[in-house]
C-alpha cells in the first residue's frame, strides 16, 4: 500500500548508563520498548500541522497497545520540529536504549513492522 508515513528511527541515548535497557515481553521474547518523540511548533519553526502528526502517533500507539501491551513508553512532546513538517504522519521512534541488546532491538523491529502493516490496512 502507498503511504505517507515517515519514521526517523533512533536508539534512545538517555543518560550514559549502559545498563538501562527497557524491555517488554511479547510472545515470550524480550523486546526493546519503543518511544515516540513528537515535534511541535513550540520552538518557533513553522509546523502548522503538527497536531496531525500527533494524531497519527496516538493512533499508532493505541493500535500497539491493543496488539502488544506495553510495547511503547509514553509519547514525548518537544518544542522542536524535527523535519516532521514533511508529512502528516512523521514520527521519531526511539528503540530501546544504550543497555538493550541487538537482539532486543531487532525483535522490536519485527513487531513494529507487523504493527505498521496492521495500522496501514485499517487506515
Amino acid at each position: 500500500n502507498s503511504s505517507e508515513i515517515v519514521i526517523d528511527l533512533h536508539r534512545d541515548a538517555i543518560g550514559n548508563n549502559s545498563d538501562y535497557g527497557p524491555v517488554v515481553e511479547i510472545n515470550g521474547e524480550r523486546v526493546a520498548q519503543l518511544m515516540i518523540v513528537m515535534g511541535t511548533d513550540g520552538g518557533g519553526l513553522k509546523h502548522d500541522d503538527w497536531k496531525k502528526n500527533l494524531k497519527f502517533a496516538v493512533e499508532l500507539q493505541e493500535k500497539a497497545e491493543e496488539m502488544y501491551p506495553g510495547f511503547f513508553k509514553p509519547i514525548i512532546l518537544r518544542n522542536a520540529r524535527y523535519n516532521q513538517h514533511v508529512t502528516d504522519a512523521s514520527v521519531i521512534i526511539e528503540v530501546g536504549a544504550t543497555g538493550n541488546t541487538l537482539e532486543e532491538a531487532e525483535s522490536a523491529m519485527k513487531y513494529l513492522s507487523v504493527l505498521l502493516d496492521e495500522y496501514i490496512k485499517e487506515n
